[in-house]
């Protein structure tokens, strides 16, 4: 604990540079979407390998390339989880779609752009982003009402 609270993170608050640190998160992850490598390794993930000598190999081999095609929306998971659930919901719903549905694989394109859109908001505008709470002074009053 004490190393993380060694670090000086005062410059990813909301009023200072946490916005663009999150929209540019959301930018890189919907850049990320619309890559060649993000298509291999998602057609590598819907892929089923059936039971064989080496299955531990190739179940180790496919779980790192779904995770590897899907990190780019885990880390906006990441960004907007503490500001809204329903955003983590959407996300964590375009994750399966494009890991389980027959249309997954024309998904990452559509996302891409509307990321690299949503990222863009957040930075420039965050109070327009519909259902994104952004962090408020509750924890600043909390922390000075525990201190008193």
């Amino acid at each position: 604990v004490r190393l993380v609270t060694a670090f000086d993170t005062d410059w990813l608050a909301w009023n200072r540079l946490g916005p663009y640190v999150v929209g540019d998160t959301i930018v890189a992850a919907g850049l990320y979407e619309l890559t060649p490598l993000k298509e291999l390794l998602l057609d590598r993930c819907r892929r089923i390998d059936r039971p064989k000598p080496g299955a531990l190999r190739a179940g180790v081999r496919n779980g790192v390339e779904c995770v590897a095609c899907c990190f780019g929306l885990m880390a906006v998971l990441f960004a907007v989880g503490v500001m809204s659930i329903f955003w983590m919901a959407v996300v964590a719903g375009v994750i399966f779609a494009q890991k389980v549905l027959p249309f997954g694989m024309r998904l990452p394109r559509a996302v891409g752009v509307a990321l690299v859109a949503l990222g863009i908001l957040v930075a420039a505008a965050p109070s327009t982003v519909p259902w994104l709470t952004e962090p408020d002074e509750a924890p600043a009053i909390q922390m000075e009402m525990n201190m008193s």
